[in-house]
C-alpha cells in the first residue's frame, strides 16, 4: 500500500476567519495539505476561494459534499454548524470545525454518536489552547502542585455595529460576546481546571445594538475553590486591546497578555529573581498580528501530521470541547434566571441556538 502523502480540504464558509487567517495558513503555511473544493452562498466569496485555491468552482452546497476530501473545514455561521455537520457526516465526510462546534449541548453529544458510529473523525478549532504560552502554562501548573488562589480572566475588544448588523448576535446563530469571542478563553480556564462547578452572570449592552450582548461578566468556581471572575466586552473603541488570564499561586502569579493570550509574564512574589522562568516566559511569549493568532496553523498541522501517522499526538476532538460549551450555556442560563447555575444539572439549556 502506497503510503498517502497529502491531506486534502474541502472549505465550507468563507467569512471573517477565513479571510483575516485561515486562507493564508492553508496557502503559506501547512505542509502536506491542499485545498480542493469551497463553498459559500455569497457569490462574489465563492468565486475568489476559487480562484485563490485554484480548484474548480461549487455552486452549491449538495455539489460540494459530492466531491471527495479528506477533511471538510466548516467556519460557517456558529448556528448553522449544527445541519452543516449533519450533512457532512450524512457524506461520509471527516469534520474539522470552527468553535464552538455548534451552540446546543445536545447537538455536540448527538454529533459525536453519529461520528462514533460511522467512524468519521470530529475535531474542533480552540487554536489558543495551542499558543506556546498557554502550553508552557499548563505544562507549569500541572507538573507543580501549587494551589491556585484564584484567576481572573478580562476580554477588552471592539466591533463595530456593522459587525452586528448581519448574523452576529443575535441569540439563533450564535449568542454575543461570550460565545463568538469570549469562548476561546472560557475553554483555557477549563483546558487549565477541569470542569466548573457553578457560575453566576450578568449581562448587557454598552455600546452596540444587539439581540444578545457586547458586555458580559461571570465569576465561575472550578474544583479545588478555585473562582475565576470573567470580563468580556466589545464595547472598546476603536481596536481590539487584550485578552488576559492571570493565575494567582500562593507566591507567584503567571499573567497571559496579548492580544490573545500570547505572551506570558511570571512575578516571584518572595523578590528572588528567577532569571530561568523569566527566559522560559520570553521564549514561549509572541508576537501576533490579530486576535486570531498564530495557532491555527498548529492546531490544523496537528490534525495532518496525526492523519498520516507522522505524530502520535492526538488532535482536540469535538467532543473534549463540551465543558467549554457546557459552561458557556451555563453562564447565559444564569442571567436568563438570576441565579447560581451547577455544572452537575443534567438540563443545562439557555437562549443559544433558540
Amino acid at each position: 500500500m502506497v503510503k498517502k502523502k497529502m491531506i486534502t480540504f474541502g472549505l465550507l464558509g468563507l467569512g471573517r476567519v477565513i479571510e483575516k487567517r485561515v486562507a493564508n495558513v492553508f496557502l503559506k503555511e501547512l505542509n502536506n495539505s491542499k485545498v480542493i473544493g469551497v463553498f459559500d452562498t455569497n457569490r462574489k466569496k465563492n468565486d475568489f476561494f476559487s480562484k485563490l485555491f485554484k480548484c474548480k468552482q461549487n455552486n452549491s452546497l449538495n455539489s460540494f459534499l459530492n466531491n471527495r476530501f479528506d477533511f471538510i473545514y466548516i467556519a460557517t455561521e456558529s448556528g448553522n454548524h449544527y445541519n452543516h455537520i449533519k450533512k457532512c457526516f450524512e457524506k461520509n465526510h471527516n469534520v474539522i470545525v470552527e468553535k464552538p462546534p455548534v451552540l446546543k449541548i445536545t447537538q455536540l453529544e448527538e454529533l459525536n454518536k453519529i461520528a462514533n458510529k460511522k467512524k468519521l473523525k470530529f475535531y474542533s478549532i480552540y487554536q489558543n489552547r495551542l499558543n506556546k504560552s498557554v502550553e508552557f502554562c499548563k505544562n507549569y501548573l500541572d507538573e507543580n502542585n501549587q494551589k491556585v488562589i484564584f484567576s481572573t480572566l478580562n476580554l477588552n475588544w471592539s466591533r463595530d455595529q456593522k459587525y452586528y448588523n448581519d448574523w452576529h448576535g443575535n441569540w439563533k446563530m450564535d449568542g454575543g460576546v461570550a460565545a463568538q469571542q469570549g469562548i476561546h478563553y472560557i475553554d483555557i480556564l477549563c483546558y487549565f481546571f477541569g470542569n466548573p462547578i457553578k457560575t453566576i452572570s450578568h449581562i448587557s449592552n454598552k455600546t452596540n445594538i444587539l439581540q444578545a450582548e457586547d458586555t458580559h461578566s461571570s465569576l465561575i468556581v472550578f474544583k479545588n475553590n478555585i473562582t475565576c471572575t470573567c470580563n468580556f466586552t466589545t464595547a472598546l473603541r476603536p481596536d481590539d486591546h487584550e485578552a488576559s488570564i492571570k493565575i494567582v499561586l500562593r507566591d507567584e502569579i503567571f499573567s497571559l497578555e496579548g492580544l490573545c493570550c500570547n505572551k506570558i509574564k511570571h512575578y516571584n512574589l518572595t523578590k528572588k529573581t528567577n532569571k530561568k522562568m523569566n527566559n522560559l516566559c520570553k521564549i514561549n511569549s509572541e508576537i501576533v498580528n490579530n486576535g486570531y493568532g498564530n495557532s491555527h496553523y498548529r492546531s490544523l498541522q496537528k490534525i495532518i501530521d496525526y492523519s498520516l501517522k507522522n505524530k502520535k499526538e492526538k488532535p482536540l476532538r469535538a467532543i473534549e470541547t463540551l465543558p467549554s460549551l457546557k459552561l458557556l450555556n451555563m453562564m447565559y442560563m444564569s442571567f436568563e434566571r438570576n441565579k447560581w447555575i451547577y455544572f452537575k444539572n443534567k438540563k443545562i439549556s439557555s437562549k443559544l441556538g433558540l
